[in-house]
């Protein structure tokens, strides 16, 4: 069975005290921006709270927009996961890898579809990235779509960018299992009508 307890504690990153309470106005954070010289830090903070003119001030600031922090996660994973499309975008434009996989295999189309962020997700379908990748579980982003939120909207849109509903995880999970595991009706049907086998 796919883990779930164990996809939400990989997607769970430490949030500094400080994004608990993100500002109401997206002004440039000069702390963060002079904080930037001690690595990617503060990109990955400023991306995770949709900080967007931050963003931008510390890629113009030379901030490598791949930096990774020491579990692989990027900037673009860290605002995939909060649903910061303004800030995905940003990223993106600045040339962002959106295939780029944490040391788990998660890519950030698995963390906005996780988030149930149909806008991201189709932000991140725009690009080119690879809506059958897997983690290190073997879980794609459908699957992952369907481990809290189970929406229909979020599961079309994948489906309808070629998401495989019949991908197994490597303990032989499928899409079709875990929405029934998890009580998504509605799904259920939606992926025995995209040909899920039962």
């Amino acid at each position: 069975m796919v883990d779930k307890a164990m996809i939400i504690m990989v997607l769970a990153t430490p949030i500094p005290f400080s994004a608990c309470a993100p500002d109401v106005v997206d002004e440039v954070d000069s702390n963060l921006v002079e904080a930037a010289k001690n690595g990617p830090a503060a990109l990955l903070e400023a991306a995770l709270n949709g900080k967007t003119a931050t963003v931008k001030a510390l890629l113009d600031a030379g901030v490598d927009v791949n930096a990774a922090d020491e579990s692989g996660e990027t900037a673009l994973m860290r605002a995939a996961f909060r649903g910061q499309t303004e800030t995905v975008e940003v990223l993106l434009d600045a040339g962002a890898d959106v295939n780029a996989k944490t040391n788990n295999g998660v890519i950030s189309l698995m963390h906005a579809a996780f988030g149930g962020h149909t806008k991201t997700v189709d932000t991140l379908l725009d690009t080119g990235v690879d809506v059958n990748a897997k983690d290190n579980d073997g879980a794609t982003a459908l699957m992952y779509s369907l481990l809290i939120r189970g929406d229909t909207d979020l599961v079309k849109l994948l489906l309808d960018a070629g998401a495989d509903v019949n991908e197994r995880s490597n303990d032989g999970w499928m899409a079709l299992m875990l929405a029934e595991e998890e009580g998504h009706t509605e799904v259920v049907e939606l992926l025995k009508q995209a040909g899920a086998n039962e």
